[in-house]
């Protein structure tokens, strides 16, 4: 520190010894200049700016070298100058050189906003505590399928797009080494090479888990629905697809033949959240595992299934459970009976349809 401050005092006293010596003896000592002027100049180097145009005067302040000055006055070889802060004083005209530039003429220099590190201010997925499908998003998240936001959030009610779905899909299912040749394919007309999607995207085409849509985009920023997220989770972790009419409709059935279905799911366009899709995948994975694991999985609710015809119907299967109410294909089936075909009667106990009295064929 001691060194700077030397260094600075040498420069100043080299600087002052060389506008001494270059002032002349007909300094004019006023603040008055003998004629205007109207020009810019910068400082070539560090100088004293004084207060009137005269050795003798007072230093009002050191310029650097580089300033910018605005001249509006001169008298035999003083200049009267205004800084860009609108302050006014003279300087020798030695320590100057002309310029184009004028005040804001040039766009100002601004230092970009330091890189602020995102701080975890949470425990991870501080935000599913309570949530229905808390274990569910549990399960994703310790079988590393999901790692969640920076802040250390799930968001489990926020929707997912069609390449973030993919993304944890293709993630859950292969190794990074099988995709990540994909980075730079060209596989649909709105997928960009080296986007962080890239390779999740057209992996997934090559794969046969996406098609796209019939005019070559994948819309990847596009919020996916129900049906959507349905086919990319049961190719992707290698359940069975196969097209029907309208095309997801086997690919509903399946799902629902194992019991993979959210139970809030009520519509087939419906926008899919964060946590359904955890319980989504957490089913599909569960079934893979073992019947046993699914049923210890779903516990009270296992009786409970979501179907073609419930979607179909708007029906929330969600707020069945509990209730004691059955659903016979699409229909509310109370306690009280009900008739099946091959029933006289019938009852329901925790979502379960039994048939309580056969009926007989007559003879």
């Amino acid at each position: 520190m001691k060194k700077v401050f030397l260094g600075a005092f040498v420069a100043i006293m080299l600087v002052t010894l060389i506008f001494a010596s270059t002032v002349s003896a007909t300094d004019i000592c006023s603040n008055d200049p003998l004629s205007s002027a109207d020009f810019y100049v910068k400082t070539n180097s560090a100088v004293f700016m004084r207060d009137i145009s005269c050795m003798d005067s007072n230093v009002t302040v050191t310029l650097p070298a580089g300033e910018l000055l605005h001249v509006v006055g001169q008298t035999e070889g003083w200049h009267k100058v205004v800084r860009a802060d609108g302050s006014q004083g003279w300087l020798w005209e030695t320590f100057l050189v002309k310029t184009n530039e004028t005040f804001g003429s040039s766009e100002p220099v601004v230092a970009p906003d330091p890189v602020v590190e995102p701080v975890v201010t949470h425990d991870p997925m501080y935000d599913i505590s309570g949530h229905k499908y808390e274990d569910a998003i549990w399960y994703v998240y310790n079988n590393q399928i999901v790692s969640g936001y920076e802040d250390g959030s799930y968001k489990p009610n926020n929707t997912i797009n069609r390449a973030e779905l993919l993304k944890i899909i293709v993630e859950a299912a292969y190794e990074d080494a099988d995709f990540a040749s994909y980075s730079d394919r060209k596989c649909f007309n709105d997928v960009d090479s080296n986007a962080w999607y890239t390779k999740y995207i057209c992996f997934a085409k090559q794969e046969g888990i996406v098609e796209g849509y019939e005019d070559g985009s994948f819309k990847p920023g596009q919020e996916i629905v129900f049906v959507e997220a349905l086919k990319i989770a049961t190719v992707g972790l290698g359940h069975a697809y196969e097209k029907g009419t309208p095309w997801y409709k086997n690919t509903v059935e399946y799902a629902s033949g194992i019991n993979a279905i959210p139970l809030d799911v009520t519509a087939f366009n419906q926008a899919f959240k964060r946590g359904q899709m955890a319980e989504m995948i957490t089913r599909m994975l569960k079934v893979q595992e073992s019947a046993a694991s699914l049923e210890e999985y779903v516990g009270d609710s296992l009786n409970y299934n979501v179907t073609y015809q419930t979607i179909e119907s708007g029906l929330n299967v969600e707020a069945l459970v509990g209730t004691g109410s059955c659903i016979n294909g699409s229909e509310v089936v109370e306690n009280d009976g009900a008739t099946m075909m091959e029933c006289n009667s019938c009852s329901c106990s925790n979502g379960v349809l039994a048939c309580t009295l056969m009926a007989c064929p007559e003879e």
